[in-house]
């Protein structure tokens, strides 16, 4: 099957109810057809990329629907990516067109190639002109075919270009939908950006597929939402866990709407942020686990038993196991090792890289074919759930004794006057490395007091060796902080 298929039933059974905001599904989809109309116009044809460098906006999910109809492939752009980014995804990809905004041309213009641009609100008006007729495929897409290329963040060297295929958003729109019991009279706000998975495949294209209604905010505000949350009627709320630490700080008592979902994902939620929001709002965060490579094939259940700092158990149709980080061998019960993951949501492959395909990929004794996650995590038996304890080069190394970020930080982020934290690794010739904190904090936060409580409660070796208090951590566009920054940030100071 292919997302189209899955967009087809649901405007099949659900032309005149509202898809986008007050935009009914049919002039949704036909809006996308005459945009689609224009862009073969312009030369694009399967098989073409098609650059997304836009803000949230229904210009953007024009574009992006009339692309799957060409059957050329979507690449959806960061909007703060500036001309080092910028230019790799476009030129690495080729891209045959850009679609930008007001807030984003000046960036390509600059970049002097000479790539052909179209503005969002160009976009608009060709969907909403009854004078273009809708394009009608003369061929079909299969499932195997490349819908889009999402360009990873780039944590080591440059960013690389994950193959996602119709057949896979299909799967990750049937994922979301299936494990989240989504219904046809369900209304999702969302505020995270349509050019992320969690975004533009979760979000909108769970949605679309299971014939709800979507409410898209173009940037996250926690007053706008609680408002939106509550005169939109909504059912449901996709976020990461740094919203619903601002939804917890805005939402006053009396205030808090009554939803059936809230899922948080993109970054571990912490235990105790679970339970506050479950104390204050009446219902507990539903957390998953997800990437750009697979989807989301973890989630905790619908149902429950929604374990606060896990990510649930497998979704439908996918495969995970821990693996000894060296080889593909499973661990024992409770040991920590590497998350691997098989099932029709995993990727097709990183765009023109075979090298950094086949690095991703293990094969078992049985020669089923498994996606290196690169994520440390543990399985709990008796709880039937996986928890996700740091990234495999974010382990600390300290005089032989492997240390685990995600560990401390839980720690510190219990502690009171600490809004959030991050552990990293910082370089010493006596042992290796050393763990060091660095935390955003309220005013009279002490980091003696901090580090007492901590001798208390962990191992000396895993007590940071400095808590740095910092006005605001490095975070990406869908708030998850970026603990390569801080690494450079203390390799800059070593090196003074």
């Amino acid at each position: 099957m292919t997302i189209l298929e899955l967009f087809d039933g649901a405007l099949a059974d659900r032309r005149d109810a509202p898809a986008y905001g007050d935009v009914s599904f049919s002039a949704l989809h036909t809006g996308a057809r005459r945009v689609a109309t224009k862009l073969r116009e312009l030369g694009l044809k399967s098989g073409d990329c098609l650059a997304l460098y836009s803000e949230n906006r229904i210009g953007f999910v024009f574009a992006y629907l009339a692309s799957l109809r060409v059957g050329s492939i979507v690449v959806p752009t960061n909007v703060l990516y500036r001309a080092s980014d910028l230019g790799h995804i476009l030129e690495n990809s080729r891209a045959k067109l850009v679609v930008v905004s007001s807030q984003t041309a000046e960036y390509v213009k600059h970049l002097g190639k000479g790539y052909t641009t179209i503005d969002a609100s160009e976009i608009e008006r060709w969907a909403g002109d009854e004078s273009i007729k809708p394009f009608v495929a003369d061929y079909h897409v299969k499932p195997d075919d490349i819908a889009t290329i999402v360009y990873t963040s780039g944590t080591t060297g440059r960013s690389k270009g994950a193959m996602l295929s119709y057949g896979n958003l299909a799967m990750i729109a049937t994922q979301v939908g299936t494990s989240w019991r989504w219904q046809a009279t369900d209304t999702l706000v969302i505020a995270l950006p349509l050019f992320h998975i969690h975004g533009l495949c979760a979000g909108l294209g769970g949605s679309l597929a299971m014939g709800g209604r979507i409410v898209v905010h173009e940037r996250f505000d926690a007053k706008r939402i609680l408002k939106s949350l509550r005169d939109e009627k909504a059912t449901m709320f996709f976020g990461v866990p740094t919203m619903y630490v601002r939804l917890l700080e805005h939402a006053k008592p009396g205030e808090v709407p009554k939803l059936r979902l809230f899922v948080s994902g993109s970054a571990a939620l912490s235990a105790d942020l679970h339970a506050q929001f479950k104390e204050r709002f009446g219902v507990e965060i539903l957390e998953r686990y997800g990437a750009t490579e697979f989807g989301f094939p973890l989630s905790n259940r619908y149902a429950g038993p929604r374990v606060g700092g896990s990510v649930g158990n497998t979704t439908p149709g996918m495969s995970a196991y821990i693996a000894d980080p060296n080889g593909v061998d499973p661990v024992k019960p409770g040991e920590v090792g590497e998350l691997m993951i098989s099932g029709p949501s995993v990727f097709k492959g990183y765009w023109e890289n075979p090298e950094a395909t086949a690095a991703a990929f293990a094969t078992d004794a049985n020669g089923v074919r498994w996606y290196r996650s690169g994520d440390l995590a543990t399985y709990d038996a008796a709880k039937d759930v996986f928890q996700i304890v740091g990234r495999l080069k974010e382990l600390i190394i300290t005089g032989g004794f492997n240390v685990y970020p995600r560990e401390i930080e839980e720690e510190i982020e219990q502690f009171p006057g600490v809004r959030a934290c991050a552990v990293v690794g910082q370089l010493d010739t006596a042992r290796g490395e050393l763990p060091v904190a660095f935390v955003e904090a309220e005013k009279g936060f002490s980091t003696e007091a901090l580090l007492a409580l901590l001798r208390e409660r962990l191992a000396s070796f895993k007590v940071p060796k400095t808590v740095h208090v910092v006005e605001a951590l490095p975070r990406n566009a869908l708030g998850k902080i970026e603990k390569p920054r801080l690494r450079d940030q203390l390799a800059e100071k070593a090196a003074r």
